[in-house]
């Protein structure tokens, strides 16, 4: 796999107040999330990488050859995508797609069958007719999607939360060389073709990981809360198999376990032990919060991987 680098930071400050600058690469073929909310920098991050406002202090590159972003040469080469796209009024969706594709630079004689491909990737093909602004959100989405394709760019910027059936376009594009980034504020929107998880704080981004090292954590941070009927006396639910950090909750407890199937049976098995009833069992993900202070709570001194894609040995 190319393993080229598409865009890449020096001494990037996205707010003022950051603690390190933010020195990143993204490579060809990968798929960048960035994780938080908007009490994060996330939403920033993301918009600062698209070119749509500027950092506080630093340079975005493109490409191996060092284009900045921003520059005339820059054009085409990101694309960005909102998270809640609008459209201008009365303007159906084939239409909007062709006014995208003439802005791209395609020619005329072709754009019929260039829409009709892209439409139907984006399964889009019901709704050519439809005025945009009266399809559904994660239709207009999709749409807004499908025009940002058009200029073919090497990096495609996604503000999410997106729709599910997203996902395997943008392994599509990541299998075809391009590089996605995605802001997303929750575990719950995660792809798992991701390769890399910038986890934010209101400041900077604290650390990157791999799709692997955030499952292992979140199963290790992954909170329970259960209701027994009659109520359960806290000194048997503390005898818990592999239960960690158990409190009392309004109506039950809420404990910490590092696996959701274990957890489960022995629950079940206290239960029908104590001659009780599982009245209500609630799995809770850890917050981006509590999975900043997992992954930093001992790190070291010195810069965390931040690249994206393969692995590589640097």
């Amino acid at each position: 796999m190319d393993s080229s680098v598409l865009l890449s930071t020096d001494e990037l400050r996205v707010r003022t107040g950051s603690r390190e600058p933010l020195d990143l690469a993204v490579l060809s073929g990968s798929l960048l999330v960035i994780l938080g909310d908007d009490t994060t920098v996330a939403p920033d991050l993301a918009r600062v990488l698209a070119g749509k406002i500027p950092p506080a202090s630093g340079r975005i590159l493109l490409e191996d050859v060092g284009i900045e972003l921003g520059s005339s040469e820059a054009r085409g080469i990101v694309e960005y995508v909102p998270g809640n796209p609008s459209f201008p009024s009365g303007i159906t969706l084939r239409d909007h797609l062709t006014m995208a594709a003439a802005a791209a630079g395609h020619r005329r004689k072709r754009t019929g069958e260039i829409l009709a491909q892209l439409m139907s990737w984006c399964s889009l093909e019901e709704y050519a007719g439809s005025k945009v602004m009266e399809l559904p959100e994660e239709t207009r989405y999709m749409a807004a999607f499908a025009a940002a394709c058009l200029p073919v760019p090497g990096i495609l910027v996604l503000q999410g939360p997106f729709p599910g059936e997203l996902n395997p376009l943008l392994e599509d594009l990541c299998q075809g060389g391009a590089s996605v980034i995605a802001c997303l504020p929750g575990l719950e929107h995660m792809p798992q073709s991701a390769d890399r998880i910038a986890l934010c704080d209101a400041r900077d981004v604290r650390r990157i990981v791999r799709f692997g090292e955030l499952s292992e954590a979140c199963s290790s941070l992954m909170r329970l809360r259960v209701k027994f009927f009659p109520a359960l006396p806290r000194a048997v639910m503390e005898s818990l198999p592999g239960a960690r950090h158990v409190v009392a909750v309004p109506g039950g407890y809420e404990f910490l376990h590092r696996g959701l199937s274990a957890a489960v049976t022995n629950l079940v098995n206290l239960a029908r032990a104590n001659s009780r009833q599982i009245a209500g069992l609630e799995v809770r993900s850890p917050s981006i919060s509590e999975l900043v202070e997992h992954f930093t709570a001992e790190e070291e001194t010195g810069e965390a991987d931040l690249f994206c894609g393969e692995d590589l040995d640097i």
